[in-house]
């Protein structure tokens, strides 16, 4: 079986946690930025994810539009929707507002991965801003965001299980 986990990222933490989920899943596994899918890459695999980060409830625009232009041929593949953000929302009305309701009704699984901030990440303004989180975290007595590792494994296990049902 081969899948695509097509990504879109703010930060490195979307990217960290599609690689960690591609290294568990049993089968034939390609990692593909936004920024280099293709409508082609859609029709070369036999099961699609999608993830995006959300950052102040937003996903990135090139995902939406993506997703999109793509509409008809994602509804017609088995698909998993992934979200990185902030634990404790409710993740189904953020999987409507960043995949719309009719692919999150229609995906095979969806999750929400949490994430992580990293102050070496980004521009000079993306940096200032993750350190004043970080800040705002500590002031407050907060943990840091962590990546929900126990997410990431359900998940895989949930496609792991998939594949081995799959009759070809």
């Amino acid at each position: 079986m081969k899948i695509a986990i097509i990504y879109s990222t703010s930060s490195k933490s979307t990217k960290k946690a599609c690689k960690l989920l591609s290294n568990k899943i049993k089968a034939n596994v390609k990692l593909i930025p936004i920024e280099k899918a293709k409508t082609a890459c859609l029709l070369k695999y036999n099961f699609i994810i999608l993830a995006g980060s959300a950052y102040n409830g937003k996903v990135q625009n090139a995902l939406k539009q993506y997703i999109s232009r793509n509409m008809k041929t994602l509804k017609e593949k088995p698909i998993a929707l992934v979200m990185n953000c902030e634990e404790g929302i409710d993740t189904r009305d953020r999987l409507n507002k960043t995949f719309t309701e009719e692919l999150v009704n229609k995906s095979n699984f969806n999750s929400n991965f949490g994430y992580e901030l990293n102050p070496d990440e980004g521009n000079f303004i993306e940096k200032r801003k993750t350190n004043n989180l970080i800040k705002e975290y500590k002031k407050d007595g907060k943990s840091l965001p962590v990546l929900n590792i126990d997410e990431i494994d359900k998940f895989a296990e949930y496609i792991n299980n998939m594949i081995e049902k799959r009759v070809d």
